[in-house]
């Protein structure tokens, strides 16, 4: 069965962003799922990301959004996308954005039993997702019809008519703006 997968690691995140994500995957996800809620992680911050390809954590395929992302499209093409592992292009630099990701179980573990707090936090910059974009060098992407940067959507003039999911990376947050809350 397919899971979707979300971590609460703190900060400006709490149960209701976890609760506004849930209600928008049931209104545009057709197929069974799981939701899973990642609160245990051993590292704080966007870091505790990594604990998603702690292994043995999931079974199956797993689709995983950021709590600040609003899905306005059906998502069961991203759940399905054909490859082992995809992940979004970043707008703006180099490598990837973690916002939303879909793998199957295990294919990603190195990504968390290569890293090191102590050793690679430090030498990692971009967090999270420059050590993803590190270790799946490969990676499949998502279409950008599909999942689009709000920032960059409103510097060219709007969403593709294809869109499913709007990443919000940095601010404003959705919850701050009207139409996206």
């Amino acid at each position: 069965m397919l899971t979707i997968a979300c971590v609460l690691s703190g900060g400006e995140y709490d149960w209701s962003h976890v609760l506004r994500l849930r209600a928008m995957v049931h209104r545009y996800l057709d197929q069974p799922y799981e939701f899973v809620c990642i609160k245990d992680s051993p590292f704080s911050g966007f870091w505790a990301k990594l604990s998603l390809f702690e292994p043995g954590r999931f079974k199956g395929r797993v689709l995983y959004f950021d709590l600040d992302v609003t899905i306005k499209g059906k998502i069961d093409d991203l759940a399905d996308y054909p490859a082992p592992f995809a992940i979004i292009k970043d707008w703006f630099r180099f490598g990837f954005n973690s916002s939303i990701m879909a793998w199957d179980a295990g294919v990603a573990d190195h990504v968390f039993t290569d890293f090191d707090y102590a050793r690679d936090a430090p030498n990692f910059k971009g967090g999270d997702q420059a050590w993803i974009t590190h270790k799946m060098p490969g990676a499949d992407k998502f279409p950008k019809a599909w999942v689009q940067s709000f920032k960059k959507a409103c510097l060219n003039g709007g969403f593709d008519p294809d869109l499913r999911v709007v990443a919000f990376h940095g601010f404003p947050k959705p919850w701050q703006l009207m139409e996206f809350e």
